[in-house]
């Protein structure tokens, strides 16, 4: 079976929230456009990997509020968001690869399945939480082709394996339960945090003006509550 860009539209798009509270919470894109090589669904796989290790930071303040208790629930959350936020708009020819600062800022025109998974990961990047990015074959949609990704986390952090159980993040379907397929590929996807070697007390900063920043921190906290409260659970 194979559908139209726009058959695919049409099911798969979404009446969004405002979203605006969350702002605040995310970067501003700065209108870079890279041009990358052309390449098949695993050159768009080893680039997403590339684009969250490079903008994942664009979303350190927002993953805060969507951690949850458990990976689950954090992995729930993130769905919600990005189900309820952001609209769904297939790619055409060309593949977009959307940082996540991006596909905010296009959120009402929609992003597909990579932006989608490129959000997620950027999200559990900054929360430390191990994923997999998966790619897979559909039994009843060109089966012959790698045509849908999105992220499978393991229950297991420890080990990051799967054998424990997982969960998945898929921001195109409102149920959030993975699909069938006949094939798959996973790339790990881990947080390597940097180091720094001290051997004397840093400087302190910023003695002075303590009120304004205190006022600033106050009224942050305030907005992030109001951020918290917009989910369900």
């Amino acid at each position: 079976m194979k559908m139209t860009k726009n058959e695919i539209n049409l099911i798969l798009k979404r009446r969004i929230k405002n979203g605006d509270e969350f702002n605040h919470l995310i970067e501003k894109p700065k209108g870079q456009k890279v041009k990358l090589k052309t390449g098949d669904t695993f050159y768009s796989v080893s680039m997403m990997k590339v684009w969250v290790e490079t903008f994942y930071k664009q979303v350190a303040k927002l993953s805060q509020i969507l951690k949850g208790r458990t990976v689950k629930d954090t992995c729930d959350k993130i769905h919600y968001f990005l189900y309820y936020d952001i609209q769904y708009q297939a790619d055409g020819v060309t593949q977009n690869l959307r940082s996540p600062a991006n596909s905010w800022f296009n959120r009402r025109e929609g992003i597909d399945c990579k932006s989608y998974s490129i959000f997620a990961s950027s999200v559990l990047m900054n929360l430390g939480i191990k994923h997999y990015i998966r790619q897979i074959k559909q039994p009843k949609f060109n089966p012959k082709q790698f045509t849908h990704v999105y992220l499978v986390v393991p229950f297991n952090q420890e080990s990051g394996k799967l054998d424990d159980g997982h969960c998945i993040i898929d921001g195109t379907i409102q149920s959030n339960k993975e699909p069938s397929y006949t094939d798959k590929k996973d790339v790990f996807m881990n947080q390597k945090l940097p180091h720094v070697g001290l051997n004397c007390p840093s400087p302190k900063r910023g003695l002075k003006g303590t009120s304004s920043r205190v006022k600033k921190r106050t009224s942050a906290k305030k907005s992030n509550t109001t951020s918290r409260n917009r989910f369900p659970f």
